[in-house]
């Protein structure tokens, strides 16, 4: 005997799109060509999370030779939902014949708050269906539809105290070489306004710049890096992270003996929001790298900052009696020499200069939003210039 034909529709939702809490329903069609003997029609509601990746691992000891490989496939998963309804009949009950034509059915349940954002990525997968079986006998069930549909969880930024609102800052001090070799230090420091923002939000990131080393960086990137943390359960218990740039941008760096500030914005995508409730085996967070690329053989200094996103935005300003001071760096870079500023102020789009050291100016790129500042260097601590 064929299966029916079988259509899974969502009322006034033609994508299957909905908020963890919503009541999800629709109807399901049944179109049959023959009589079909069954004693109920259930629909099951599925969430689960499920990760898998592989490893080649090398093995020299034991019973294999030497050098030998083989590949360990490491997986888990966790239930996020399973509500089973049924449409007509029951497991247990009698037989029933249904005629043949098309018979609809009506559907409604209410989905938990609790359930995570929808995912897909190359390890791990957070997935919604809607599944329909026929039961025969007792012993005898059929899947006969499947229709999958999408959870958006709200995460609201507002709900996670005022630390969101803080300000954030990161800082390095970088000396390349060792022993008599070792040269000057290189310091940056990267500054956000706060820890919190959602997709289409853009991030202001201030970056400063001494660098009294003899290596030249060539440009500054800054990157949203999404994290991505797996916890195996078959067959043992294995970790792994991977690190993906969902947003770049870049700037130019900063030459030896050169002190630079930038202003760089970062617009962020559409993302999924932080997610940590699934943890350990499978978490989404957010951090911001600053990476300075350097010439030569030296490996290019990175300093990031965690933060979070959200659906929704934050709304209300942190009093300023509960904002603190941020941390002096670790060594001043302006100790021991004076700075002059020679632009100092915001330059408008479309009409930027800069001065370079040797005082001439230059045509900035129109459109551009770095605001990039020169610095003159007096090493004689005497008067400065006029």
């Amino acid at each position: 005997m064929p299966d029916p034909e079988c259509h899974i529709r969502f009322d006034n939702n033609p994508y299957g799109v909905y908020l963890a809490g919503q009541t999800l329903a629709g109807q399901v069609e049944l179109r049959l060509t023959e009589i079909l003997s069954v004693i109920g029609i259930s629909l099951r509601l599925d969430g689960l999370t499920e990760i898998e990746w592989s490893e080649v691992i090398e093995s020299a000891t034991g019973h294999q030779p030497s050098g030998s490989r083989k590949t360990a496939r490491y997986h888990g998963q966790q239930t996020l939902l399973n509500s089973t309804s049924f449409l007509c009949g029951s497991s247990v009950g009698p037989v029933r014949d249904l005629a043949i034509g098309t018979h609809t059915y009506h559907f409604s349940c209410e989905l938990p708050a609790h359930l995570p954002t929808s995912f897909e990525g190359y390890h791990a997968r957070i997935r919604y269906t809607a599944k329909v079986s026929v039961h025969r006998t007792k012993a005898r069930v059929d899947p006969i539809g499947q229709a999958s549909f999408t959870v958006l969880r709200h995460l609201n930024l507002n709900e996670h105290g005022e630390v969101l609102l803080l300000p954030a800052k990161s800082e390095l001090t970088k000396v390349f070489c060792c022993g008599p070799c070792s040269s000057e230090p290189l310091y940056i420091s990267a500054q956000i306004a706060r820890c919190g923002y959602i997709p289409g939000q853009t991030i202001v990131m201030k970056i400063d710049a001494v660098n009294r080393s003899r290596t030249t960086v060539t440009e500054f990137r800054v990157k949203l890096v999404q994290k991505l943390c797996y916890s195996s359960q078959q067959p043992a218990v294995e970790t792994r992270t991977d690190a993906l740039v969902v947003a770049e941008s870049r700037c130019s760096g900063v030459t030896s003996g050169e002190v630079v500030k930038h202003q760089q914005n970062l617009l962020i995508p559409a993302v999924p929001p932080t997610y940590t409730d699934g943890a350990p085996l499978f978490s989404v967070n957010y951090e911001l790298e600053v990476e300075a690329r350097v010439t030569g053989p030296n490996i290019s200094p990175r300093l990031a900052m965690p933060i979070t996103i959200g659906t929704i935005a934050l709304e209300q300003a942190v009093p300023k009696e509960k904002l603190k001071p941020l941390t002096k760096p670790p060594w001043d870079p302006f100790s021991s020499q004076h700075y002059t500023d020679i632009i100092g102020t915001r330059i408008p789009i479309g009409h930027a200069v800069r001065r370079s050291q040797a005082g001439l100016e230059e045509q900035l790129p129109n459109g551009s939003n770095n605001v990039r500042l020169h610095y003159i260097v007096h090493r004689n601590g005497g008067e400065l210039p006029p």
